[in-house]
């Protein structure tokens, strides 16, 4: 049985290998814990790390894994790397998984 919706090299097969790779991103509990401190602004690391509970080398690893499919944006401030949500991507992901689940 075939199913269109998905058939290779679709848009839809697309939307479906992006929503897996943003999935599989925050899956971590850690990260999800990063998403939801990031709600309230933008952090730095040095903000994370007694929230999460974990070394600051852990909260960079997982920061930069949510960097890496778009979900963060980073500003300078001073000494300090300011991590915040990007909301444009978050719109972005929750339509393709709405398209994807009906």
């Amino acid at each position: 049985m075939e199913f269109k919706c998905c058939a290779k090299n679709s848009k839809k097969e697309q939307d479906v290998q992006k929503t897996y790779e943003f999935l599989r991103a925050i899956s971590d509990p850690n990260r999800l814990k990063i998403i939801c401190v990031l709600q309230e602004g933008a952090k730095c690391v040095c903000e994370l790390v007694p929230v999460l509970g974990i070394s600051d080398k852990l909260v960079s690893h997982h920061l930069k894994c949510l960097k890496n499919i778009g979900l963060l944006s980073e500003k300078r401030d001073g000494n300090f790397i300011r991590h915040s949500l990007d909301r444009k991507i978050i719109k972005k992901y929750k339509a393709i998984f709405n398209q994807i689940i009906k």
